[in-house]
This record gives C-alpha cells, sequence and structure tokens, in this order.
C-alpha cells in the first residue's frame, strides 16, 4: 500500500495516573510520573439517558470519559463523526458477571447480556452524541490498536470525512485476569481527517502510515514512561503513538499486525 497521511484534531487520555493528553505529554518529556497504582474513577456518562447511565458498563464508562475528552476539543459535530472502536476484550467484568450468574442462578438479566458485547461502548456512544454516522468495531487482541488505527485512516481517506477512533482495554476481574492479564483499564480516543476537506481545521499534529512486511519493520518496543504493567494492554500502544507529539519530525513506531507491520511517523510540522 501507499503511504497515507491524516491529521490528528483532539485526543483523549485516560489511565491510572494519566487523566489528559496533558498528563500524557508531560510524561513522555519526564516532567511527570506515572502514578500507576491510583486508582480510576470511572463516572456514569453524563451524555446518557438516566437508565443508560445507570446500565454503563466499567468498559462503556471507560471508553466514554476518554471520547468525551476528544470531543471537547474537536472542531467537529460529534453527530457527525464517522467512528471505529478498538479493544481487545471488551467487556470486562461483564463476562464475568455473566459466567458466575450461568453457575449459579441461571437467571441472566437481558440488560446484563446487551453489556456483555464488545460492540457496546460503539451504540452507548451513538445515544449520547446523538450519532447515526457510520461505525465500526474491531477486535484483534494486542493488535487491537494497530487494526482500529488501519480502519479509521482508511475510512478518513475513502469518505473525505472526519473519523473517531476509540481504543480501551477494560480491567479484567479475576479468575479471567489469569487468562487476559489486563491489570489496569486503559483508554485513547483520537478524532482525525485526511484530504483537503478539513485542511483548515486546527490540528495537534500530521501523521503518515503504512502498512509493509513486518521483516522491514519490526515492533518497536512500548516507551520507557509507559508502565510495565500496561504493556498487554492494546490501547497501551495508542497512548505510545500519542506520545508521537513529544517526538521531533520523522520519529516513528512500528507496531505488529499479523505477518505485516503498521508504521506511523510523525510527520514534520505541528500541524
Amino acid at each position: 500500500m501507499k503511504p497515507l497521511s491524516f491529521r490528528l484534531h483532539a485526543a483523549g487520555v485516560l489511565a491510572p495516573g494519566l487523566t489528559s493528553l496533558v498528563d500524557l505529554r508531560l510524561a513522555c518529556r519526564g516532567e511527570q510520573c506515572i502514578a500507576a497504582d491510583t486508582p480510576l474513577a470511572l463516572p456514569a456518562p453524563p451524555q446518557l439517558p438516566a437508565a443508560e447511565r445507570r446500565r454503563a458498563s466499567q468498559a462503556v464508562r471507560l471508553t466514554l470519559a476518554c471520547v468525551a475528552q476528544a470531543l471537547a476539543d474537536s472542531p467537529f459535530d460529534p453527530a457527525e463523526l464517522r467512528s471505529v472502536f478498538a479493544t481487545d476484550e471488551g467487556t470486562g467484568e461483564v463476562c464475568q458477571q455473566m459466567l458466575q450468574t450461568l453457575a449459579t442462578t441461571r437467571q441472566l438479566s437481558p440488560m446484563l447480556f446487551t453489556n456483555s458485547v464488545h460492540n457496546a461502548p460503539s451504540g452507548y456512544f451513538s445515544i449520547g452524541w446523538q450519532n447515526r454516522q457510520a461505525a465500526t468495531v474491531v477486535s484483534l487482541g494486542l493488535e487491537s490498536f494497530a487494526c482500529g488505527l488501519l480502519c479509521a485512516v482508511t475510512d478518513a481517506v475513502a469518505s473525505g470525512r472526519p473519523v473517531l477512533l476509540a481504543v480501551c482495554d477494560p480491567a479484567m476481574t479475576a479468575p479471567l485476569a489469569e487468562v487476559l492479564p489486563v491489570v489496569h483499564g486503559t483508554a485513547a480516543a483520537f478524532v482525525i481527517s485526511a484530504g483537503e476537506a478539513h485542511a483548515s481545521a486546527p490540528a495537534l499534529g500530521r501523521f503518515r502510515m503504512l502498512l509493509q512486511a513486518a521483516s522491514q519493520a519490526p515492533a518497536s518496543p512500548l516507551p520507557d514512561w509507559l508502565p510495565r504493567d500496561w504493556h498487554g494492554n492494546s490501547s497501551a500502544r495508542a497512548l505510545a503513538a500519542l506520545g508521537l507529539l513529544e517526538s521531533a519530525g520523522g520519529s516513528a513506531l512500528h507496531f505488529s499486525f499479523g505477518s505485516q507491520s503498521l508504521s506511523l511517523w510523525r510527520e514534520d510540522g505541528s500541524a
């Protein structure tokens, strides 16, 4: 494939000790340590109607709180954004509750089942922001971020429309955490565009993306400023990608994507 260029207009960041893109950029510069043991408060999303707020799972709360950050700084109408949601597992504590119920009373609430699917955050986003645009949801293990980014950028290039990318990994509860060791919930959100239609909109930076053979671009290690407990989270790779905003033009990260690598460069200039 040919390299694809895109602009990053806004971003959200949420993880223990990271409550904004500002926090992440300070951590990249070594001006702030990430307190990874800080409890992560996830209030019910205020954008949702009361009934949906009560039903929102931790995965939904984590994702929408991060998305809300990005949308607060976005130059685009949230209702007009196309969207891509990416997650490794996506349901966290809901699957555990369902399994526990099936092993005991077998009285499973239909509302609990609704929250068990990995596209639940996407549905709640459409409700909260009255968004009826096209949405894609992907789940590909540690490669979920790479897959989501590829989907989002190609969508922005093909449609000429701005796209929201949300990458989320809710913390897993025992005993499922033994199978998928996501210790801390982490999330990142991007608002991107490609082409000339939105070239004048305020942007944080410009990037270039290329899918190539893994032998040409082996996967990059995650940066030292990211806590090691997060390395099992696909969304940690999204946080590392946002760290390129603090790197010199031409800096790159390579993400494993099957037998290939998805390479991401920050282009010269801030926007």
